[in-house]
């Protein structure tokens, strides 16, 4: 497919949007116990809708199963698990330090690890330095320029957020950087462990590929894998909540109402909810497939940069910075242009790579035909190797 990093950028705007908006539903479930209106999301957002849309984006997914090797699956899973922890110490983080500050850290070290780490070590290649060659010419330095900036942005809107709290009284009553900063710093090394579980997955997107799939879809493969396994890890803390604090009857009855209407408003907030979150990674995907191969690690801190500017304006539509000081209002203006202005850099440095790249040869006409009527003739598996295809195009030419 033909690359436009402009666009790609855009479209992860979109999926920057939509995870802003995920907990904002949140608001209108005041009756439910916390851990019974997050497993409620948590379950559409990790386990049905990965698997409901990898099947409906993917008609041939039980086919790209079968390509796909097992361990790679098992690894997607496995990374996922890991980073379902994050959430719980995201959550835990804010009562300690508020929401502002425990967001700029946390997704701040997201960003930076989860953008940079692989390209020094790769869940599916180990380590494999690539900071030199990505960054080595005018393009790259342009685009570490634009990462750098965003990093910039998410710290000094954090800034701005934390002097806010605590000029307004925001600021939890538990107020402690002791506690506190260490769980950001967990939360955010665990979110950058879930691009790991995307990037071990990679091969069940190749095997869609190979199979013809729409290339703007096949990420969605690998969701099912890696969300799943935060799905897991969230059920079981769940649980363990539930019994802790006997709130199992929420499920069925709210707390002092008699009704079932409102019980199902709950649950379609929950759905709500978990659809803002899983579509996200949905928009993610076919954004990162329009940035290009060349730069598509950029993707993670473009995602995070433009998380942190619609989690802001969001706060600006809810009126939470309505009377704050005159201060936290022009460093947030700041730090919200900066990352405006990273995500246009790093779309230009991906613009610029793409025009410096060699063009790829225009294929001739009979190779164009044979891989459109490949599968119809043979049905041959994409792993299948060079010396036989070329064979089978020979072969092919008869019928065509």
């Amino acid at each position: 497919m033909q690359t436009n990093p402009f666009l790609g950028v855009a479209i992860h705007g979109v999926g920057a949007l939509s995870a802003a908006s995920c907990y904002t539903p949140q608001k209108q479930t005041k009756l439910w116990a916390w851990e019974v209106y997050w497993i409620s999301q948590a379950t559409c957002a990790w386990l049905i809708l990965p698997i409901v849309f990898a099947f409906l984006t993917i008609p041939n997914y039980l086919d790209v199963l079968v390509e796909c090797p097992k361990e790679v699956m098992l690894k997607s899973f496995l990374l996922g698990v890991v980073y379902g922890f994050g959430g719980m110490s995201f959550g835990l983080g804010i009562r300690y330090i508020g929401f502002s500050l425990n967001y700029a850290i946390a997704i701040g070290i997201s960003a930076g690890l989860g953008t940079m780490a692989p390209l020094i070590w790769h869940p599916n290649e180990g380590f494999a330095w690539k900071i030199g060659e990505k960054f080595s010419d005018p393009a790259g330095l342009i685009v570490l320029a634009g990462i750098l900036l965003s990093w910039v942005g998410i710290v000094i809107c954090g800034w701005a957020g934390a002097l806010r709290e605590k000029a307004g009284g925001d600021a939890p009553q538990r107020y402690s950087f002791r506690l506190g900063v260490p769980l950001a710093v967990f939360a955010g090394i665990l979110s950058a462990v879930f691009n790991y579980a995307l990037l071990a997955g990679e091969p069940l997107k190749e095997a869609a590929d190979g199979l013809g799939e729409w290339d703007l879809l096949t990420m969605n493969a690998i969701y099912p894998f890696s969300n799943g396994g935060a799905w897991v890890t969230n059920f079981v803390l769940c649980m363990i909540l539930i019994a802790r604090n006997k709130t199992g009857s929420h499920f069925l009855r709210l707390p002092g109402q008699n009704g079932s209407g409102m019980l199902a408003f709950y649950y379609l907030m929950a759905l709500l909810s978990g659809a803002f979150w899983y579509f996200q990674f949905f928009f993610y995907g076919i954004g990162q497939a329009f940035i290009g191969e060349r730069y598509e690690f950029t993707s993670w801190a473009l995602h995070m940069a433009m998380l942190i500017l619609f989690s802001n304006l969001y706060g600006w539509l809810f009126r939470e910075w309505e009377g704050a000081d005159k201060t936290p209002k022009r460093i947030l203006h700041a730090g919200m242009l900066i990352i405006v202005a990273a995500c246009i850099v790093m779309a230009y440095g991906n613009h610029r790579g793409k025009k410096d790249d060699p063009q790829p040869e225009l294929q001739p006409p009979e190779a164009v035909v044979y891989r459109l009527d490949s599968r119809r003739v043979d049905q041959r598996p994409f792993l299948q190797p060079a010396g036989n295809e070329t064979n089978a195009r020979e072969s092919d030419h008869g019928d065509v």
